[in-house]
């Protein structure tokens, strides 16, 4: 999966803001998983009234990487 050319420069600003940087190259499943993964890490570490706030920022960017 090309990853690079499938999200925007607000999507991939969020990417970086979870410390994923996406490449121009081809993703493996697992690569796409382990991304998500990350986010979720990511919106856990916010405190307990921000996650659902967060975790919207990132819904269509984890639809993108499944």
């Amino acid at each position: 999966m090309d990853l690079y050319n499938n999200f925007n420069k607000q999507e991939k600003q969020l990417l970086a803001d979870a410390d994923i940087t996406i490449e121009n190259k081809e993703y493996s499943k697992d690569e796409c998983q382990y991304m998500i993964n990350g986010i979720i890490d990511y919106v856990m570490n916010f405190s307990k009234n921000e996650i659902a706030f967060n975790m919207n920022k990132y819904d269509r960017i984890i639809e993108k990487l499944k």
